[in-house]
């Protein structure tokens, strides 16, 4: 296991870097035990890479536990519920909190998918001590210079999983008519339509799904729809209409209804949420 002095930085990046580039809002390293907890939620999106060791992880609330094998990727989601940790032998932990838009072409390239919450690695990160030290001396002075080196070191280190991953990224790993169901569900289409995208009948499309996630095709879609909602609130200052819009609902008023059913608070108070606790959630990592 590689030892290494623990260290955790923060920063507030500001509105401009959250905006168009990808912000980071901490990181840290730690090796050794620490006891597992549940029940987390943070305002912004993260990473945990696992360099060494084993342990478990969960992603949701009343989710069951995922075993952890290293080398290994925890992704943490704005808003969800989770909880992670190590078996009695320690491992070796790097983690990023970070926030922004562009993450979505990383997502392309099948990183940060819901549905994939750990994401085995082929091979450990080349040169992550590189990698993670060159974070670490991003976030150690403030101004704007060092929020753009601390977000081209996280998007190095993003990009470095998308290498070490190989075949194993959520775009290959899960069966390809849901990475194109989610690619899809802001769309406006029937369930036909969908069925047709992924060369399927209705009734085979609509059983794929349940096998797989447990939901019925609407429940899915409107899951990831939800999803989409929460990191745009965490992440952006865009209008709620415009949200709604782009998770495709163009009815504001039905979206925040339906919004508030599957989340139990209003899309501005979900925001607001996000907004106080950040400096708290960020504290307590």
């Amino acid at each position: 296991m590689d030892i290494r002095e623990p260290w955790s930085l923060y920063a507030t990046p500001r509105n401009a870097v959250r905006q168009f580039l990808i912000a980071c809002h901490g990181a840290g390293e730690q090796t050794g035990f620490s006891p597992p907890f549940r029940q987390r939620k943070l305002p912004t999106r993260g990473l945990v890479y696992i360099s060494a060791g084993h342990g478990t992880s969960t992603s949701g609330p009343g989710s069951p536990a995922v075993t952890v094998q290293a080398p290994a990727v925890i992704w943490l989601f704005p808003g969800v519920e989770h909880g992670y940790g190590p078996d009695a032998a320690g491992w070796s932990e790097h983690w990023i909190l970070f926030a922004g838009e562009s993450f979505a072409a990383f997502e392309e390239l099948g990183l940060g998918n819901r549905h994939q919450p750990v994401l085995a690695l082929e091979r450990v990160i080349r040169d992550a001590t590189v990698l993670f030290d060159d974070l670490r001396t991003a976030l150690t002075t403030v101004g704007a210079r060092s929020e753009l080196a601390a977000s081209l070191a996280t998007q190095r280190i993003l990009l470095a999983i998308v290498d070490a991953a190989g075949s194993n990224t959520g775009a290959t790993d899960l069966p390809s008519f849901l990475n194109v169901l989610t690619q899809d569900a802001p769309r406006q289409m029937s369930v036909a339509a969908r069925a047709r995208r992924v060369g399927m009948s209705v009734g085979m499309v609509s059983a794929s799904v349940k096998d797989a996630t447990g939901r019925s095709l609407n429940d899915f879609v409107i899951e990831v729809r939800i999803a989409k909602a929460q990191a745009l609130l965490a992440e952006t200052q865009l209008d709620i209409g415009v949200i709604a819009e782009r998770v495709g609902y163009g009815d504001a008023a039905y979206f925040s209804r339906l919004f508030t059913r599957r989340v139990g608070v209003a899309p501005t108070v979900f925001r607001l949420q996000q907004a106080r606790s950040i400096q708290t959630e960020l504290d307590t990592l």
